[in-house]
């Protein structure tokens, strides 16, 4: 494992806000709109007694993706610098 995000394979999104509508949640990059997570909560199951919200990203949170994995590699703010391979860094042409 390396310890620099950079050199990692994949590409950095930012978390967005997760959104419910009914028994759906929902949660995408705030830049580019790329799906992070995405639940039918009829589906979910819960231990009786316990919170049935699902895991959801930090908002503002760097996440990794690579293929069917997602990792977090960081927060945003203003003193945070991007990773090289952060969505926000591709041509704006190809995330409009």
């Amino acid at each position: 494992m390396t310890s620099s995000s950079e050199s990692l394979a994949g590409v950095v999104h930012i978390a967005g806000n997760d959104v419910r509508v009914d028994h759906l949640l929902r949660q995408r990059c705030s830049w580019c709109g790329l799906t992070l997570v995405d639940y039918d909560l009829t589906r979910v199951a819960v231990p009786e007694g316990h919170d049935p919200t699902p895991a959801t990203w930090p908002v503002g949170g760097l996440v990794l993706v690579d293929g069917n994995m997602k990792a977090t590699v960081g927060g945003i703010g203003q003193d945070v610098k991007l990773p090289a391979n952060a969505c926000a860094l591709i041509d704006p042409t190809v995330t409009a």
